[in-house]
This record gives structure tokens, sequence and C-alpha cells, in this order.
């Protein structure tokens, strides 16, 4: 049984000794786009994953919870989540996760890699968030950013039939790969590797540039050489 599989069965018997129900804990889905973009840099790495609850504790048991496939794959995975209760429910299931902010965190160890899955359109001080990841990444290491895709053709659609496209209450901003470079280069990054992401094949088979079509992008930044 590979290490995967191992912590897989950790789970499975973590959630039965909650009493909150045997939920069922589903295999890692690896062919993901967002998961594979994600677990190809983190492997065999210190990894920090910040919005490691991502709402829900109980999604853990999902094949797409980022922070369990992280887990799985990672030499070391750190979690930070200002979502107090969810951080205490996936701490007692074993993980190494903490209470903290993503706009101004520090550790004693710098991390290989900071995952930000889903979190900037989430921020309001994007100043701070950058200098925290700057400050408690080791040399040559990189952040992951995964965001929704503002000219979504679904978006795009929105935009002409409302006076303003709905999203997630909880969202400040939007990003695309190019206002998200002319961010990040006043911090002192570089934007690295941009795959854009679907989950669903009604939208991979949409006959539209990959700029429309998908719904998110992921993304790799470093430190300017």
């Amino acid at each position: 049984m590979d290490e995967a599989m191992l912590r897989t069965a950790e789970l499975v018997g973590q959630s039965g000794a909650t009493g909150r129900g045997a939920a069922t804990v589903e295999p890692i889905e690896w062919k993901d786009s967002k998961i594979a973009f994600a677990a190809e840099r983190c492997s065999g790495k210190r990894v920090l994953d910040l919005g490691c609850v991502m709402h829900d504790p109980e999604s853990y048991a999902s094949r797409y919870f980022l922070h369990r496939a992280i887990s799985e794959v990672a030499r070391e995975a750190v979690g930070l989540d200002l979502y107090e209760a969810g951080v205490n429910q996936l701490r007692a299931r074993g993980y190494d996760v903490h209470v903290g902010d993503a706009e101004n965190f520090a550790f004693d160890e710098p991390f290989d890699v900071i995952v930000a899955g889903d979190i900037v359109e989430h921020l309001s001080n994007l100043e701070g968030f950058l200098k925290s990841c700057d400050a408690n990444l080791a040399e040559g290491g990189v952040v992951v950013v995964q965001t929704p895709n503002p000219w979504y053709w679904r978006n795009v659609v929105k935009s002409v039939l409302y006076r303003e496209v709905p999203n997630n209450l909880e969202h400040t901003c939007w990003f695309c790969p190019r206002t998200w470079r002319q961010l990040i280069e006043r911090y002192g990054f570089e934007l690295g590797a941009v795959q854009f992401d679907a989950r669903y094949w009604r939208d991979r088979l949409m006959p539209l540039p990959q700029g429309l079509k998908y719904p998110a992008w992921s993304a790799e930044i470093r430190r300017k050489n």
C-alpha cells in the first residue's frame, strides 16, 4: 500500500472516530487539472497551504479537497486558515493546520511551496499576502495561485444579461494572468507557468479560446532573479 492509500485509510478511520458518521473518503481525483497542477509542484516538498479549510471542513472527504491532496504528496504539509472551527476539525483528523491570516503570517522555517488555492479573490490586503509569501518562501521556492477566470464565457454572458456579474459574496476582486503579473512584479515576483482549468466536460468542449472557455486558472510565481 503506497503513502496516498495509507493516508486515505487513516482518514477513513478518523472520520468514524469523530462521531459525525462515517463519511466516505473518496480517493483524490489526480486527473483534475487544478489538483494536478498543485500536486506536481508540492511533491516531496515542505508546503504551506493557505485557506486550507476551503469553507467547509466536512469536504475533506471529497476527491477535490486540495489540502488532502497536498498532504498525500508533500514531504511536510502545513495548513493555515482564519476559520477556527474548521481548523480544529481538520486538526482532530490529524492534519497540521493552524489558525492564521493569509494577509499576515509568519513561520519559523521557510516553505518550498506556498499554495493559495481559490483564496486571493477573497483578500482585501494583497500587499500583505505577497509580502508574507516573500518572507516565508525558501530560496528557489514557488507560490501556487489558483483563482477564477473573470473572462470565463458564462461571466461574459452574465455581463450582458445583468447590471452586475453575480459572484461569490465573499469575493473582493478578479484577476486574469495579465493583471496578476502586473501586480506581483511590484513586489519582486515574476509569473511562471499558467494553466487554464475546467473540471467539467461542458466547459472543456466549448469551441472557444482558452481564455474564455475555462472557469479558473492556475499559476506559479517566483522571486525575480
